[in-house]
């Protein structure tokens, strides 16, 4: 097996087919380095300037991909000393929540086995050694396949470090087990606020599942609305046109192939929350979320994670549900009763003699 670079410009449609179907093979599902999600928003985004594609193939098959950039760090910043540069593997961080390389199933090891030889030669080639992977998930499939991979090739991997975020994993036989993390005084609490949000806005709220154009209009004008759209530093999607025009195409994408969908909290008027819900294999990915900041001191975001967290139990077949969020995000590590552990890898590599 093989590893080449590819920049998106130079990709064909059977390049595009063969990393889609290794996509859908990956023993650790990712959606948002999947070609109908990472393309658009390397075509809109001005954040990773040259990024490129390693992909490990065999047979016209594609069996890893990952995305890399050179960015040169802070002085203070990893690789300082002396390195000028480093290369990068979350190309999108707007765009990208978690960072975990594309692996198949099938053949796993040698396809990061092919690509640490391939990203050793674009690491020469920018005079550099150091390669982080930023946001990769600990613990799992892939991270175990990576060590292994390292190990055998005598590349030091190192974590650099690491933070949780909230989580849920699917319990057969648990009635309400997603509330297990929530006290009884943070519930009476959470109901209280639930009255006071239908107070003030005049009737009941209810969650609604939204799978079309309009929902993403929705979702953008609901977080244009807020600190976001508002702040000069604020992140709203809808803030530039290069960022709406990344998401309505990622999301045009998803809705076509029902892998993506909204999650809203409505009222009379119109949606008091929204969560933009990408699914993966056997998870589901909360991408995004916006809320009416109107109301924010009733917790219409807490109010719709929870429904949103009944939903993932009664109504998909997920095996567990990713806030995304990042890190240092108590509200929700407070609300969720499970974590997911994600970490950032530092490593040098060298091109094969």
């Amino acid at each position: 097996m093989k590893a080449r670079v590819v920049t998106p410009q130079e990709l064909t449609s059977r390049d595009v087919a063969a990393w889609e179907a290794c996509a859908a093979a990956a023993v650790e599902p990712n959606p948002f380095l999947e070609p109908a999600w990472l393309l658009p928003a390397l075509a809109h985004l001005d954040e990773s300037p040259r990024p490129a594609l390693v992909l490990a193939e065999h047979g016209g098959q594609v069996y890893g991909c990952v995305p890399l950039f050179e960015s040169v760090p802070e002085q203070d910043g990893i690789g300082a000393n002396g390195v000028h540069s480093v290369i990068n593997t979350r190309v999108a961080p707007t765009a990208v929540p978690v960072g975990t390389p594309l692996v198949a199933a099938d053949r796993g090891a040698e396809a990061l086995a092919s690509m640490i030889v391939e990203i050793g030669h674009v690491a020469a080639g920018h005079a550099t050694e150091l390669v982080v992977l930023e946001w990769m998930v600990a613990g799992g499939p892939v991270e175990a396949l990576l060590e292994e991979v390292a190990d055998r090739m005598a590349v030091k991997l190192v974590q650099f470090e690491t933070w949780e975020r909230g989580f849920l994993r699917r319990r057969a036989g648990e009635d309400d087990y997603w509330l297990g993390a929530i006290g009884k005084n943070r519930r009476r609490t959470i109901r209280q606020h639930r009255r006071r949000l239908e107070e003030a806005i005049g009737a009941d709220v209810t969650l609604r599942v939204a799978t079309g154009g309009e929902a993403v209009e929705a979702f953008l004008r609901l977080e244009m609305a807020g600190w976001k759209g508002h702040d000069p530093h604020g992140l709203a999607l809808g803030r530039t046109p290069a960022t709406a025009a990344f998401f309505r195409e990622a999301c045009a994408a998803g809705l076509d192939r029902g892998r993506l969908f909204f999650l809203s909290l409505e009222g009379p008027g119109g949606p008091v929350a929204m969560i933009c819900c990408v699914r993966a294999g056997e998870g589901l990915f909360a991408y995004r979320t916006a809320y009416d900041e109107r109301l924010a001191r009733h917790g219409p975001g807490v109010q719709l994670f929870l429904d949103a967290m009944a939903y993932f139990d009664r109504a998909t077949d997920a095996a567990w549900f990713d806030t995304c969020t990042t890190p240092g995000n108590e509200h929700l590590l407070g609300l969720f009763p499970d974590r997911r552990r994600l970490a950032t890898f530092v490593t040098r590599v060298r091109p094969a003699p």
